[in-house]
């Protein structure tokens, strides 16, 4: 089936969620976050074609997208244009770690999140797993399958495991599921899957700072040339 009308089928079906734990994307701002693909974050890194596939958790909270000092015009503007808000820390990092590292700016992947809802509460509250395990395998998986990349990093334990989990897996540690051996594989396409800590601070402290953080990327981004070498080896 052609990407563009497999991924039009998941943005058909979000839309027609009924959940009563979340919002929707257009349940906010008239609905111009309602965009046209599964999540907005895919709005500024949809290359359908791409080699490296970036897995976020969720896009946006309640009280994040109504605090007046997080949606200014401009900032409304910006974040409806990238599909992202380009002030925060997260996204900043995010873009660096991938140019420095991988020599790839954030346009050149596919990014996508797991959860295709809007939480309540701030955008630290809690996720659970069994929603997220929903998305992973009613969205996530499937947008996999469709991008079909040599690589995916998922940001944090709990999008990787998501992920794991709906392809049958078991939970890894999230030391177990930065280290560049294959060991999570979709056998749909081949695509190795990996996690690394959360861009935000509290995931770069908790994995022991930006120097860590730096070595696990590293060696990621090794694996992802081979990978990209191995590739034009059998072309």
């Amino acid at each position: 089936m052609d990407k563009a009308l497999a991924l039009s089928q998941l943005i058909a079906k979000r839309r027609t969620e009924a959940h009563t734990t979340y919002h929707h994307l257009h349940s906010f701002d008239g609905g111009i976050w309602d965009c046209k693909h599964v999540v907005p974050w895919t709005t500024s890194a949809s290359n359908v074609d791409a080699d490296l596939m970036i897995i976020g958790q969720d896009w946006a909270s309640e009280q994040f997208l109504r605090e007046p000092k997080y949606n200014t015009a401009e900032r409304v503007s910006a974040r409806l244009s990238a599909g992202q808000d380009e002030y925060l820390p997260t996204n900043r990092r995010l873009k660096s770690l991938l140019r420095t590292h991988c020599g790839l700016e954030f346009a050149q992947t596919y990014a996508t999140d797991v959860l295709v809802f809007i939480k309540p509460g701030t955008m630290t509250g809690n996720v659970p797993m069994k929603d997220m395990l929903y998305c992973a395998e009613t969205y996530t998986l499937p947008q996999i399958r469709i991008v079909k990349p040599r690589m995916v990093i998922c940001l944090g334990a709990k999008t990787f495991n998501s992920v794991r989990r709906a392809m049958g897996m078991p939970d890894l540690k999230l030391s177990e599921a930065c280290s560049p051996l294959a060991h999570s594989i979709d056998k749909g396409t081949g695509t190795e899957i990996y996690g690394v800590p959360h861009t935000g601070g509290l995931g770069h402290a908790n994995a022991g700072g930006m120097e860590r953080v730096n070595q696990i990327w590293l060696g990621l981004a090794t694996r992802f040339d081979e990978l990209n070498k191995r590739s034009s080896r059998t072309l």
